[in-house]
């Protein structure tokens, strides 16, 4: 028995030191902010459906009030059965557990030891509970990429993710999800929400919300981070020369195994050794049109796969600095869309972009991020790779949203404005019949992201999921989305730097212009997408155009005066500085949109 509690010991050691680096054990990774519901809005957005199948024991709910229930977010334990696996009669909160505002690790120990306890009573260990920060209550693909390691280490069919928003009185807020291995594909559901009152526990109205991830596609997330998640191996930090950044060549915060990251040193050295002519002979072509203070301010790149050859082409412009953040590799269907090669397959699409970066101009300072930007990097994190680049006022940074991911643009916008920096978004239409720009620059530009784009915010606030991808989209939309948005880039970047220079008063054309969109298919008004306004606009000039136009569309920020109710994020007043000093003490990850403005933060 003594063996055999050993070799079980042993192998949950080895699936949750995978888990520690991979998971950072359930923090709250979805960008999900609950609205205050008007009565005309609650039959669409409570449109949930009770399944309560699956029920907790009274004495197990009443655990929770003890302790995930009321204490600070990111805590948790482990869930059982002890007969019937659609009772939850059996919970063990992680005392021990190591825990931050933005991160939840367990104690591999103790739950070693708990593990042990039930199995050899006959219990079914079958979930893992958590608590999130206020208005994070959804799973995030991170999280069901870890529940599938769970039910294959369980040998289960399925796994139970409750989470929980935590009151010091107890009185938590329940959200139920069940994930289920259904052939190829895990699908989660939000079965219920219950609510601890003082009088008990009740049901309560919600929104429906159901995803179906593809396993195989989860696994390939696994395996590109457990390359530095095995058992005899601790995540690793890289830096070169962190005390001054500005003699730096790279900094690597990721998680690498060793050779690898030798490897990387090894290339990046043998790059610089063949490099004999000087480096300011590569860039002389264009030195007497980007200042050398321009050069030096930092570009921070939040999703990096399709904006490769934007990255690329400001380092052939001498741009010095860079912050690029993603987690993702590089896979197969990468070939078709992102300019990326066979050699890289598996590689992390930050690690091979910096190192053609570093092939461009070795002078280059570039800060990788293997990370996405979701509720597990907290602002204090995301201002700390800011602050890697020292001395530097808001505007010495452009924050450009690059994902396809409609929570981490969003994200990304609001870190924008919280900090006073321009932004940039860009996002490509289904099958690449067009695509659109949007940039902001507190105290030039008046309408914020949700100004810009309120009619989409507000379909994603209602529970829309978007299910286009880059499917059908030719490599020359991208590549054509990228060279605007190189232009607009260079607009904010140059802003008032050289009088003499062009760019440098671009941004006062049209700074209330600056809702940007390509059409890229002749067809467009036809296709799904029913975009008219091109043949509206060259109606009369139907003989010279053709597709390709660029409409530099005027925008407003949304308030009455302009026919809008008043944007639930800026206010509507024109005055994007002002963000700064109301969202100085927030965290971006609760700010949700209430009615009104003011008091959008929980």
């Amino acid at each position: 028995m003594k063996r055999k509690g050993s070799l079980v010991r042993r192998c949950i050691l080895y699936v949750y030191n995978g888990l520690m680096s991979i998971m950072q054990f359930f923090t709250p990774k979805s960008n999900s902010f609950e609205m205050e519901d008007s009565d005309d809005m609650k039959a669409t957005i409570h449109n949930g459906i009770i399944d309560d199948s699956i029920k907790f024991s009274e004495r197990v709910l009443d655990e929770f009030r003890r302790s995930v229930g009321r204490y600070w977010p990111e805590t948790g334990g482990m869930l059982a059965s002890t007969q019937n696996s659609e009772l939850i009669d059996k919970c063990h909160f992680d005392t021990h557990s190591q825990n931050t505002p933005g991160t939840f690790y367990y104690d591999v120990e103790t739950m070693s030891k708990v593990f042990r306890a039930w199995k050899s009573k006959g219990y079914i260990t079958n979930g893992i509970y958590h608590s999130h920060p206020k208005g994070a209550i959804h799973p995030s693909y991170h999280d069901i990429s870890t529940a599938l390691l769970h039910i294959n280490f369980f040998g289960l069919d399925y796994f139970y993710l409750p989470i929980f928003q935590p009151d010091r009185k107890g009185f938590y807020t329940l959200y139920f999800y069940v994930v289920r291995k259904v052939q190829d594909n895990l699908e989660v559901n939000l079965n219920y929400v219950l609510k601890a009152t003082q009088d008990g526990y009740e049901y309560i109205p919600f929104r429906a919300w159901k995803r179906c991830y593809p396993i195989e596609q989860l696994n390939a997330y696994r395996k590109s981070i457990e390359k530095a998640a095995e058992a005899d191996r601790a995540t690793t930090v890289t830096e070169k020369n962190e005390s001054n950044i500005a003699s730096s060549r790279t900094i690597t915060i990721t998680t690498i195994q060793e050779d690898e990251n030798m490897s990387a040193e090894k290339s990046i050295a043998s790059t610089r050794s063949m490099t004999e002519v000087p480096v300011q002979e590569y860039f002389k072509k264009v030195t007497s049109l980007y200042p050398d203070n321009v050069l030096d301010k930092v570009i921070v790149c939040i999703g990096t796969g399709g904006a490769r050859s934007f990255l690329e082409n400001c380092a052939r412009s001498g741009f010095r600095n860079y912050i690029l953040m993603d987690a993702d590799v590089v896979s197969p269907s990468n070939i078709a869309t992102q300019g990326v090669f066979i050699s890289e397959m598996g590689k992390k699409k930050v690690e091979i972009i910096r190192d053609r970066i570093m092939d461009i101009n070795p002078r280059a300072n570039v800060i990788c991020v293997d990370k996405f930007l979701d509720d597990r990097m907290s602002d204090e994190e995301f201002k700390w790779y800011m602050n890697k680049f020292p001395n530097k006022k808001p505007t010495d940074y452009l924050i450009l949203g690059c994902t396809d991911n409609f929570e981490a643009q969003k994200r990304s916008s609001l870190l924008a404005l919280k900090y006073g920096t321009p932004y940039l978004a860009a996002m490509m239409y289904e099958a690449g019949a067009a695509a659109e720009i949007i940039f902001v620059y507190p105290g030039v530009t008046e309408s914020c992201p949700r100004c810009l784009l309120r009619d989409r915010f507000e379909k994603y606030e209602n529970g829309f999921v978007n299910d286009v991808d880059s499917s059908s989209c030719p490599i020359f939309a991208t590549e054509r989305m990228n060279s605007l948005k190189g232009y607009i880039a260079l607009m904010l970047l140059m802003y008032h730097e050289d009088s003499e220079n062009p760019f440098s008063r671009m941004l006062d054309d049209v700074k209330n212009r600056n809702f940007v969109e390509i059409r890229l298919n002749p067809y467009l008004k036809d296709s799904k997408l029913g975009i008219g306004l091109f043949d509206r606009v060259f109606a009369d000039a139907s003989r010279y155009v053709y597709f390709d136009e660029t409409l530099w569309i005027p925008q407003y920020p949304d308030r009455s005066e302009f026919g809008s109710e008043t944007c639930k994020l800026c206010g509507g007043t024109g005055d994007l500085t002002s963000l700064q000093e109301k969202w100085k003490y927030t965290d971006t990850r609760g700010i949700r949109f209430d009615d009104t403005f003011g008091d959008n933060t929980q």
